[in-house]
């Protein structure tokens, strides 16, 4: 047993990793350092291979938000061919693999979220079209097609079995447990109001891309039914309804140059652990407790609204869709699930520790507590101690960087005018010429520098 206790005091160290590295690339990000953000993502990737893919996608990010727009699409695509590999192989399940994704171990490789092939994708997309590539974009289209068919969906989430094992519902009922789950739940709560589990930006991505630079009547069939799932997911964003409106009945040929503008704002939520005191349902002089970790998630506090300018005049962004909703709205529908197996999996090990700290006991008793007995039953209860907390972590690796918002804008204009960002001097752009062009904008917070560019789409 002693070499047992050993070995499990051994597998506690080295698993905080992610815990304390996650914070340095989010901040990076939140300061608008994306140079920095990409190499000690980078880094840490190369360092840890399990936790490599969740390092990557903020790396990928990062590059694609410096500018960096070829090396985020190399890194995009192999994020991409490892998701691919992982559907492609025999016995895949959506489910299984959404389900997994929240509730893997930190020994485990890192496993997707829906919000990381969702998103993966959408960026994937957006960075062809800023690279001219049109082909690979209508790859990088097709791709996010198939993404939120399979995974933008609450179906994913099945009620979990109950387990004989340990009563779950029972302990939810008690009150200590009850605090815990109400502090992740009052987290939840504001975040999943205007939730959604599929992103209405990534089809109206879709459905601007076949409507602007499609080559025959199916792709403007397919803008039409990408552009209806996008007004049907928000039917208050404009630009959505004349973009609709366009593919169902064209435009007149006198229509000027079309610019589109997609803003990234604010900072997706932050995932944190909470501990949760759980019953053991164990008949003894007193009801024990084992802590559980559950992942939990809470708002970053960093969103706010951009204004622009066209010359003079007001330029009106139109909210697109809430990444920070869209991954609260699957981690609420994962959540039950999590609940079952970390509860499960904490009573039965917290179990097994009490009955061999009670035989521990009762072994010293019978030698008449001598100390040798007496010191054994002491490292017993130290080192079964350690072992239900230290197998209790919570898996809070994610795709950290994601903004908090997609905004899009619609207008008509001129070559040569100019577009800015008002309260941020450093950032304009002059418009080149071209009959459509896209502007992308990157802002995490107020009174810092902005990513600012602009590609002609339809020279």
């Amino acid at each position: 047993m002693r070499p047992l206790l050993a070995t499990l005091l051994l597998c506690l160290t080295g698993c905080a990793t992610y815990v304390d590295r996650g914070p340095r690339v989010r901040t990076a990000v939140e300061e608008g350092d994306y140079a920095t953000a990409a190499t000690v993502a980078q880094n840490f990737a190369a360092d840890e291979p399990k936790d490599a893919l969740a390092w990557n996608l903020d790396a990928a990010a990062a590059l694609r938000a410096e500018g960096k727009l070829k090396d985020s699409s190399r890194l995009f695509e192999q994020i991409e061919a490892a998701f691919r590999a992982e559907e492609e192989r025999p016995g895949f399940s959506v489910t299984d693999a959404t389900l997994g994704a929240f509730t893997s171990a930190y020994a485990e490789a890192y496993r997707p979220k829906p919000a990381d092939r969702i998103y993966a994708s959408t960026y994937q997309a957006l960075n062809r079209l800023e690279l001219g590539d049109v082909n690979g974009a209508r790859v990088a289209m097709a791709r996010l097609r198939f993404v939120q068919q399979a995974f933008g969906t609450g179906a994913l989430y099945v009620k979990p079995k109950a387990d004989d094992k340990y009563d779950v519902a029972k302990a939810t009922q008690d009150e200590r447990t009850k605090d815990g789950l109400g502090m992740i739940e009052e987290n939840l709560a504001g975040l999943t109001a205007e939730g959604s589990y599929d992103d209405a930006f990534s089809h109206w991505l879709q459905g601007m891309f076949f409507l602007r630079l499609g080559q025959d009547p199916s792709d403007r069939e397919k803008a039409r039914k990408e552009l209806l799932a996008a007004t049907q997911l928000n039917s208050a964003n404009e630009v959505f309804r004349r973009d609709l409106q366009d593919a169902e009945a064209p435009a007149s040929a006198g229509q000027g140059m079309i610019v589109y503008v997609v803003a990234e704002t604010g900072m997706c939520p932050e995932w944190y652990q909470q501990r949760i005191d759980i019953p053991l349902f164990i008949v003894a002089r007193r009801v024990p407790y084992v802590s559980v970790a559950l992942p939990a998630i809470r708002p970053s506090g960093l969103n706010y609204n951009l204004k622009l300018k066209l010359d003079s005049q007001d330029v009106a962004l139109s909210l697109a869709s809430r990444p920070d909703a869209l991954i609260a709205k699957h981690f609420e529908a994962a959540l039950p699930g999590i609940k079952t197996q970390a509860f499960t999996s904490a009573a039965v090990k917290a179990t097994a520790s009490y009955l061999i700290n009670e035989s521990a006991d009762e072994a010293a008793r019978r030698a008449n507590a001598g100390s040798g007995a007496m010191l054994w039953s002491i490292a017993t209860k130290v080192g079964t101690a350690v072992y239900t907390v230290g197998t209790t972590k919570a898996d809070i690796r994610n795709w950290s960087s994601l903004p908090a918002r997609f905004s899009v804008a619609r207008f008509e204009a001129r070559p040569g005018q100019k577009l800015t960002v008002p309260g941020h001097p450093e950032a304009s752009v002059t418009l080149p010429a071209g009959k459509v062009l896209l502007v992308s904008l990157k802002s995490t917070q107020e009174n810092l520098p902005i990513v600012l560019r602009c590609t002609p789409l339809v020279p």
